[in-house]
């Protein structure tokens, strides 16, 4: 990330200018924040409240540039150089809240989070972190990772990082060892770091709401904390969810990644089969929602009540009720994630279709990706849920 000369001082007269930095937490209504935020771009802004555009991705390019990851999300260092400083210049010419927003800023180093809040200086800059459970955040954690070319069961993700928690550390950024799972998710950690650049008072904690909550409760504990009516838009107008897949997506993608071995490059691999397989083809199925197993509760419990007394002692603004933030678990007889129920498996072949993405990726891929891609697609719109077809797989 590039270092810019120190910005001018906002105008004396008027309405503080108040920046709102969401940084995630990952997989914690993230994208229905950012949907929301999108889709009402023009009333927010009537209503005093900026949401930038700079073009599609910005936001994620700036956060990219702010983490210095563009090789892991397939990117060149020219595809996000200089994004961030003009979304913070959009920032200081709005007279209002400005509200900049993506997930990938949860994991920033203290060294990158002062770099991004330079560009802010003499603003009124506000950091929301939004949570969820980890019973919830386990499953989603590793739903993501696999969307990402992960090909470990959820037993390897237990034993592997639910269940070798190192506590804080310098992050990965900066060499630290924890299990990836506990950098993104730890929530007191993530307010620890931001607040080394802005006071407590205003580094804010969002509890996610738990299910059967008001749909657009989620979005009235955001504007809360953000500093602005809820009311501006009409959150009964639900914007899409991140697609999530069920036990038997999961396997399949398993199985196509174990396949491909490699054979895609991170920027192919992110276009082709996660956006257009997985959160396109596969997300239109339905299967059994994996649950976290209760015997985590063990894991997962004393840390979040630890997290919620260090949080409560550094005088952290909380929206929601912090007990929603205790693990959501499955029952002892639920299915296990890494089990496929037999009327739910799929006789796909991965070889096959890990073969035809390695070709859409090629030479004519245009082609080749709207043929396999679309007869996918084709597919899955005769498996939705209801389709007495999807009995037979």
């Amino acid at each position: 990330m590039t270092s810019a000369s120190p910005p001018p001082s906002p105008a004396a007269s008027g309405p503080p200018q108040r920046v709102v930095l969401h940084v995630g937490l990952p997989k914690t209504g993230t994208t229905y924040l950012q949907e929301m935020l999108a889709a009402n771009r023009d009333r927010l802004r009537d209503g005093g409240v900026l949401y930038p555009f700079l073009g599609p991705g910005a936001m994620f390019r700036g956060a990219v540039e702010v983490r210095g990851s563009h090789d892991k999300f397939g990117l060149r260092p020219q595809d996000v150089a200089g994004t961030w400083q003009r979304l913070c210049d959009r920032a200081r010419e709005f007279p209002g809240t400005t509200v900049i927003s993506h997930e990938v800023l949860a994991g920033a180093t203290i060294e990158q989070i002062a770099a991004a809040i330079a560009p802010l200086a003499g603003l009124e800059v506000h950091v929301v972190v939004t949570a969820r459970d980890l019973g919830r955040q386990a499953t989603a954690h590793w739903q993501e990772e696999v969307k990402l070319g992960e090909t470990r069961s959820f037993a390897a993700f237990e034993r592997d990082q639910f269940r070798a928690d190192t506590g804080p550390d310098a992050g990965p950024d900066a060499g630290g060892v924890r299990p990836h799972f506990w950098h993104a998710q730890d929530f007191a950690d993530a307010l620890r770091r931001w607040s080394t650049a802005v006071p407590p008072g205003r580094v804010h904690l969002v509890a996610g709401p738990p299910a059967g909550a008001p749909p657009d409760e989620l979005w009235r504990r955001f504007a809360e904390a953000a500093g602005f009516d809820a009311d501006l838009v009409d959150a009964g107008a639900a914007a899409r969810a991140n697609p999530s897949l069920g036990v038997a997506e999961i396997r399949l993608l398993r199985e196509v990644n174990l396949a491909l071995d490699g054979r895609l490059d991170p920027r192919a691999y992110q276009r082709i089969v996660k956006r257009e397989y997985a959160e396109s083809v596969l997300a239109g199925r339905s299967s059994t929602r994996p649950r976290t197993p209760a015997s985590l509760r063990e894991v997962f419990e004393p840390v979040t009540r630890a997290w919620l007394s260090q949080i409560e002692s550094r005088g952290h603004p909380v929206h929601g009720d912090p007990a929603d933030l205790l693990p959501v678990l499955g029952g002892d007889d639920e299915v296990h994630p890494d089990d496929v129920p037999a009327a739910e498996r799929v006789d796909d072949d991965p070889a096959a279709l890990a073969d035809g993405f390695v070709a859409a990726a090629g030479p004519g891929e245009s082609a080749g990706g709207t043929s396999i891609l679309g007869r996918l697609r084709s597919r899955a719109r005769r498996l939705r849920p209801g389709d007495p077809s999807h009995d037979e797989m």
